[in-house]
């Protein structure tokens, strides 16, 4: 008897820190598995069951995004923070996510760009946007370092001695006419934060 579950991942996916990887993160489904009745786990082959864990693994590895009121709260405070940057013209509020390591933050972050991006997409169906950016804080970081993770994410050509104006230039003009709402800079130097 073979029980039908979920497919195995076909092929790595690239990181949320580029284009590619993180429009892969937005469109991606959470997966459903339903274990199998008790009786008809036992009654696997060793190679039904064998697929069968390696599946259950991959279900698990998948790290599905549970809304706790937590990340309910962060999202719907980002939400709030844009549309009340709609209208500014100069400096617009931020968020800062804050808390213990491994306590959800880039979980919630993350959910946060996904949910606007989604939004997004539906408002403006036949638009070519970028509506979110998401990087991480390069270690030991420099104002360089920070515009090229931008650059990066958006697949923007860099020469080796390049400024850090010229980068940061670039990069405003194609989040300029990308019609960027939303840019996600997730700090991850514990070294830093911890001490």
């Amino acid at each position: 008897m073979v029980v039908e579950t979920a497919e195995l991942p076909s092929a790595s996916r690239a990181p949320t820190t580029t284009l590619q990887g993180w429009r892969s993160f937005v469109s991606s489904v959470a997966p459903e598995m339903d274990p199998p009745d008790p009786a008809v786990l036992a009654a696997m082959s060793a190679i039904e069951r064998e697929r069968y864990d390696e599946q259950r693994i991959s279900y698990h590895s998948e790290l599905v995004i549970v809304e706790t009121s937590t990340v309910r709260s962060i999202t719907n405070q980002g939400r709030l923070l844009m549309m009340l940057n709609q209208r500014e013209i100069s400096a617009r509020r931020g968020l800062v996510v804050s808390g213990p390591w491994a306590s959800g933050k880039t979980t919630a972050i993350k959910l946060l760009g996904k949910t606007h991006e989604l939004l997004i997409k539906r408002k403006y169906p036949r638009q070519d946007r970028i509506p979110v950016v998401y990087i991480t804080t390069p270690p030991k970081g420099s104002p360089r370092k920070l515009a090229s993770e931008f650059a990066n994410f958006l697949g923007l050509p860099q020469r080796p001695r390049q400024n850090v104006t010229d980068i940061a230039d670039a990069v405003c003009q194609v989040l300029t006419d990308a019609k960027t709402d939303l840019v996600i800079v997730d700090f991850t130097d514990r070294d830093l934060c911890c001490s």
